[in-house]
């Protein structure tokens, strides 16, 4: 028994040496999606703590006592209050989880309203690699995605053989890039940095070079790159 819990208590502060990305959210979208994985965690908690309170407890009031090992216990038809609890209790707990979900899915997915025009960028998955089209400049980026700060994405995906599926963790969202179809994601940076971004879905025998990093800039420094990129193509 002491093996087992000391196991477990090294493996619990093991686990925090190793940083979480969507723990660690730099993104409007990101940050919703932090607050609804947080209350499903504390949902879930709950829920643990009651069974094992319940199941300590019965292990400790109906154990097996020196000399009642040939006893048998009082069979019970049934208990209708208990029955009944455990089909409420998980109904509330489901609808508690649900709204919110439903709603923060759905703000996630509505089109950018306000005075701030997004950045349309439209990305491309193949085998393998990721690419970047900027409508708005003209320009093409392989592999490296570049976002100014605090300003809203639209990023229209797709793909040119099989399903891939579009993620950087810290900044939030993730969605398939199909051939034949577009998805449509949204995103804000809110914070400057180099993110990890990846492909979510195997896709093939190089499915782990699927990677690109997300430089998210300042207005100054992304205009720069435009320009730097833009007389980059042309000399080309």
């Amino acid at each position: 028994m002491k093996r087992v819990l000391t196991t477990v208590v090294i493996a619990f502060f093991l686990s925090g040496c190793s940083s979480i990305a969507v723990l660690n959210p730099k993104g409007t979208a990101g940050e919703k999606q932090l607050d609804l994985l947080l209350l499903s965690l504390l949902l879930m908690s709950i829920v643990l703590v009651v069974v094992f309170t319940l199941f300590v407890r019965f292990l400790i009031k109906y154990r097996e006592k020196p000399g009642e090992e040939d006893d048998f216990p009082d069979q019970t038809a049934g208990n209708k209050k208990l029955e009944i609890s455990w089909i409420v209790i998980p109904f509330i707990i489901i609808i508690v989880l649900a709204v919110p979900t439903f709603a923060t899915t759905y703000q996630l997915d509505v089109p950018y309203n306000n005075t701030k025009e997004p950045l349309i960028i439209e990305v491309t998955g193949e085998q393998f690699q990721w690419s970047f089209y900027y409508p708005e400049y003209g320009i093409t980026s392989t592999d490296e995605l570049r976002l100014p700060v605090d300003r809203p994405i639209t990023f229209k995906l797709s793909s040119k053989d099989v399903i891939h599926s579009f993620w950087i963790p810290q900044l939030g969202g993730k969605k398939d890039a199909l051939p034949g179809k577009e998805n449509t994601l949204r995103l804000t940076a809110l914070e400057t940095g180099t993110y990890d971004g990846k492909c979510a879905e195997l896709c093939g025998a190089k499915h782990a070079l699927m990677t690109f990093d997300t430089v998210v800039e300042d207005r100054t420094n992304f205009s720069s790159w435009i320009e730097k990129t833009k007389d980059g193509e042309k000399n080309g």
